[in-house]
């Protein structure tokens, strides 16, 4: 009799890019599979790695740190939480991950231990092998950069009737050998994996896959080591005088990437700020070199239908606002400071023909990636409007639907997209504008937006961060001026750490890389430390008998409502889940 497996199989996990979608992400679901099948064909093997893709945690556009739509921007200085419920408006923001959990660790061991003895080629076998190795080194990034030094299982444990239990139980390794680990399987897997796929396995993970996956890794374990301290014997930190080996691995693996040619910075549209939004729309094969895919209604997401401005909702909408803060971090584009400016050199407002003229000369990446005042938006504006000032005299409300100069006048004192400090349109002036679809209203789980798992302006990043680490400013600068100049703004002579960081904050903004970034370079808390971010409020200038389509603006910088922040020193790592076995516990929990 054949052996019956389950094998939970999901419609789509893409990787690669996704300008061509065919059989792996079009195969439907099986839930029941003879182990013969699985393993018996290149076909059965491949659909086995469909649940192992699918059950990476990418952090993508699905992924919520706490409550409905709480996005991880909104736990950080890039957004504002709209909405006045949820838990991720508490003071403390922290365990937001949960438990580990090692079943889909023990799927890939599985797997891994089966490859061997398939009924494929031994070129087949090594392929899925690292393909195995890459998604279990993806497993424990996401393991230790939350926890620290978790157990280390690499094979599929088995138990049966009169076995010892305890022989099963794995402590925690120290977190130093857990990013060993993950540097061993990733140069292990990009011995045996292509450097390109096609085909129907264009969505298939690849050599420099791998190295962007190392390069990020070894980032995170070289700050680990320069930033974080070592306690509870090594469990969590790592010694100091490792950094530079982590580094010089994580500009190592980066450069191999950057070396190969295979990848570049998207330049496919003359317009900057339009080049940068499609790159986030198409993940173009230019620079995504590990992209997960959407294909709606089998398998999307909700991104859309969470951030859409007030008047443009399907239902929901307006969950993340981006913060003044976030905003001003984008530069002007002759490299000046980027903080807007709506008072005069005697404190009095300045006065704007057009509201849109206050953010003139910004970053492209800015209207790329953030949605301002009375922008064009699908077909109509995003009309964000505080209230009116007629003779020196505010006039507001907390209701979008309350006229000037009369109650039930057709001008409204609120624009229709806002910002209220109540109810649900944006808390800060601001709405989300990256990822997200310009023309198309679109439902609940039917976006199809694709999210760059890793693009090659992280790469950029990684390598300018490791290699002024260690002291190469000349190579630090080169990369970070390549992403200046696709940017469209001016290059920079001399480099800092400040500036990588500025430009990783701006560059990779709601990409879900700056909570982990304020973690890993022990910033949080400062940064977040009793922290209140603040909001840009257009207020009307007011004339009577005037078209209010040709009034003029003045602007005012307000604290967020309901918005503090405060992160303490042990939220750097997570609280390590309990059971059997008990583990140590990470410090002051």
């Amino acid at each position: 009799m054949k052996k019956i497996i389950y094998y939970g199989l999901f419609s789509v996990m893409v990787t690669g890019t996704v300008s061509c979608k065919k059989d792996f992400l079009s195969r439907q679901p099986k839930d029941l599979v003879s182990e013969l099948d699985a393993y018996g064909s290149v076909s059965g093997i491949e659909a086995l790695t469909v649940t192992l893709y699918n059950d990476m945690q990418t952090e993508d556009l699905n992924s919520t740190v706490n409550n409905e739509a709480g996005y991880a921007s909104t736990t950080t200085d890039e957004a504002v939480r709209s909405y006045p419920w949820g838990d991720i408006n508490n003071p403390v923001v922290g365990n937001w991950y949960g438990g580990w959990d090692y079943k889909i660790i023990r799927r890939v061991n599985d797997f891994i231990g089966k490859m061997p003895s398939a009924l494929v080629t031994e070129d087949q076998k090594k392929r899925f092998i690292a393909e195995g190795k890459f998604i279990r080194a993806f497993h424990y990034f996401s393991l230790v950069k939350r926890y620290g030094g978790v157990p280390l299982v690499t094979v599929a444990q088995q138990f049966a009737p009169g076995d010892d239990i305890e022989l099963l139980k794995v402590q925690r390794s120290k977190e130093q050998e857990i990013y060993d680990f993950i540097a061993k399987e990733l140069d292990e897997a990009i011995v045996d994996l292509p450097e390109t796929n096609t085909g129907p396995n264009t969505y298939r993970v690849n050599k420099f896959a791998a190295l962007a996956l190392k390069s990020r890794a070894m980032l995170y374990a070289a700050s680990s080591a320069k930033y974080a301290t070592v306690q509870i014997n090594g469990l969590v930190g790592i010694p100091a005088n490792l950094a530079n080996a982590y580094w010089q691995k994580a500009m190592d693996a980066a450069q191999l990437i950057m070396e190969s040619g295979k990848y570049s910075l998207y330049k496919g549209d003359a317009d900057k700020a339009t080049n940068f939004q499609k790159l986030f729309l198409n993940a173009p094969a230019t620079e995504a070199i590990f992209t997960k895919a959407y294909q709606s209604p089998d398998k999307a997401h909700s991104f859309d239908f969470y951030n859409a401005p007030q008047s443009f909702r399907v239902d929901y909408g307006n969950a993340t606002n981006p913060t003044l803060e976030m905003v001003e971090e984008f530069e002007y584009t002759d490299g000046t400071p980027g903080t807007l400016r709506v008072l005069d050199g005697a404190g009095n407002p300045i006065v704007y023909n057009k509201p849109t003229d206050l953010f003139l000369g910004k970053d492209p990446r800015m209207f790329a990636t953030i949605l301002t005042p009375f922008d064009d938006w699908q077909g109509g504006v995003v009309e964000i409007r505080r209230g009116v000032i007629d003779q020196g005299v505010k006039y507001t409300s907390e209701v979008l639907s309350d006229g000037y100069p009369e109650a039930k006048s057709e001008f409204k004192k609120v624009g229709k997209d806002g910002p209220l400090t109540t109810n649900d349109p944006t808390k800060t002036g601001f709405y989300i504008k990256k990822f997200m679809d310009p023309v198309n209203r679109v439902p609940s789980d039917r976006s199809t937006t694709p999210w760059m798992v890793f693009r090659f302006g992280e790469v950029l990043l990684n390598y300018a961060e490791a290699a002024f680490e260690l002291g190469k400013d000349g190579e630090a600068l080169t990369a970070l001026n390549q992403i200046r100049e696709r940017a469209g703004i001016a290059t920079v002579g001399v480099v800092s750490l400040e500036k990588i960081r500025h430009e990783r904050k701006v560059e990779l903004a709601f990409e879900n890389h700056r909570v982990w970034d304020l973690r890993r370079w022990r910033t949080a808390t400062s940064v977040l430390n009793n922290t209140q971010f603040h909001a840009l409020y257009p207020w009307i200038m007011w004339e009577a008998n005037g078209d209010p389509k040709t009034m003029k603006y003045t602007f005012e910088k307000a604290i967020a409502p309901k918005n503090s922040r405060t992160f303490p020193e042990k939220l750097y790592y997570e609280p390590v889940p309990q059971g059997t076995p008990v583990y140590v516990q990470n410090p002051l929990y």
